[in-house]
This record gives structure tokens, C-alpha cells and sequence, in this order.
């Protein structure tokens, strides 16, 4: 079974079409296991309480689909002082990659990106077009 981390991203993208959250939840527990990350939940959470969209509420509607598909506690990756020293290593790398945006607006993707790799994740799977699928940032 692939071993996947879903960015931020990824969770706005989906709620555009409920259908294909339902395909995929299908999918997940025959090929895929899919992981989760504190600062990816809390970035879901910095969505405004009063968004809505046609099925609600849009934060309630993104925390369910992510608590949905990481499922297990153990699936929710710790953040640590090894995370820490390689994202710092990351943004060291992608600046020299003349990657232009901020160590603030990199952090959080850094973060998922060393997470991903200190667990050995198989797959990440990103929208963000601006920060982590930069050419900068894929370099790095």
C-alpha cells in the first residue's frame, strides 16, 4: 500500500466536488494509507468560521474530509528537532535554487516536505503552484 500525505491545498481542491472525495475515500482503504500532519490540520482549522459553501460550512466541511481520511492516530505525524533542522535545510536549499518567497510563506510547506521525508512517505500529493510545486522548491 502507497503511503501518501495530502497538502493543505489539496483539501480545498477537493471540496469543489464532493463526488471525487467520495471516490477516493473508497479507493483509500484497499491502496493507499493516508497520513496526516499537525500543521496541515491546523491550517485547515485558520479557515473562517463563517465561509460557507454549497455544502456548508467550509471549515467544518475541510476538517471532516481530512479527519475522515486520516484515520488512525498514529497516521497524525509528529513534528520534531529533526523536522525542524531539515526544513531549515530545505529553505537553505531552495534560496540557493533562487526560489523567491519568504522563510514564512515556505515554512509550512517545508515542514509537510521533511515530515514527509523523515517518515518516508511514498507520495505527497500539492496544488500549490506558488510554493511547493515550484521549480525552486522541487530542486531543493
Amino acid at each position: 500500500m502507497k503511503r501518501i500525505l495530502f497538502d493543505t491545498s489539496v483539501y480545498g481542491k477537493l471540496i469543489e466536488d464532493l463526488e471525487i472525495v467520495e471516490k477516493i475515500g473508497k479507493l483509500i482503504p484497499n491502496k493507499f494509507v493516508v497520513y496526516g500532519a499537525k500543521i496541515i490540520r491546523e491550517e485547515l482549522r485558520e479557515t473562517p468560521k463563517k465561509l460557507k459553501i454549497e455544502a456548508g460550512n467550509k471549515r467544518i466541511l475541510l476538517l471532516h474530509i481530512y479527519d475522515s481520511f486520516v484515520k488512525k492516530e498514529h497516521h497524525d505525524l509528529g513534528y520534531n528537532k529533526l523536522i525542524e533542522t531539515l526544513t531549515e535545510d530545505y529553505f537553505k536549499e531552495y534560496k540557493k535554487q533562487q526560489g523567491s518567497l519568504s522563510k514564512r510563506s515556505m515554512k509550512n510547506d517545508l515542514i509537510i516536505i521533511a515530515i514527509a521525508t523523515i517518515y518516508q512517505l511514498d507520495i505527497i500529493i500539492s496544488n500549490d503552484k506558488k510554493s511547493m510545486l515550484s521549480n525552486s522548491a522541487i530542486n531543493a
